[in-house]
């Protein structure tokens, strides 16, 4: 249900230059913090800078113009699926042994979600959970961005008995998403 060690440092990297490259544009860190620096500075930080980078797609432009010609094809194309997120309140509605299924309360949609290095049933005691998190492709498959919200809330089983019957029916229907 996680990426594999080398698929998780890859994001990683990829992912945290980017938050390196908006935090230093937006004035959030100094243009003087080198990147090791940044990578050990506290969540909050990082947080401002992933919000920031939700808010506004060009920065992903920029970053790609700008980087180009030190970037992998295989970078540019995880930056360029990063375009595709989805922000917004999820319902992690159960752990399966390759992911974990999200609803997106939104649109009521199902995803096929992987964990990054640790399972989401590390972070929760059970299931249903709403969250805040932002979805996004990575290669073929769906993954969070790392920064995920527990909201507290749990449902009650009348709830979690009409979503069951929604989630049996999408996969009869076989539209459980597992790309973006």
């Amino acid at each position: 249900m996680t990426l594999t060690e080398i698929e998780y440092k890859e994001f990683l990297r990829t992912h945290l230059y980017l938050l390196f490259y908006v935090g230093q544009r937006q004035k959030i860190i100094s243009t003087s913090l080198t990147f090791e620096k940044f990578v050990n500075l506290d969540l909050k930080i990082k947080v401002e800078c992933r919000d920031r980078l939700i808010e506004n797609d060009k920065f992903i432009d920029d970053y790609l113009l700008l980087n180009f010609h030190r970037l992998t094809t295989e970078q540019i194309s995880i930056l360029t699926g990063f375009k595709k997120k989805i922000t917004g309140d999820f319902i992690i509605y159960k752990c399966l042994t390759n992911f974990a299924i999200f609803l997106n309360t939104k649109d009521n949609k199902f995803y096929a979600v992987k964990a990054l290095g640790d399972r989401f049933d590390e972070f929760f005691d059970r299931f249903p959970v709403l969250v805040k998190a932002t979805i996004l492709p990575f290669k073929d498959t769906i993954i969070y961005d790392g920064f995920i919200k527990p909201t507290g809330f749990y449902f009650s089983s009348g709830l979690t008995t009409a979503m069951n019957d929604d989630y049996m029916e999408a996969k009869k229907q076989n539209t459980i998403l597992t790309t973006i």
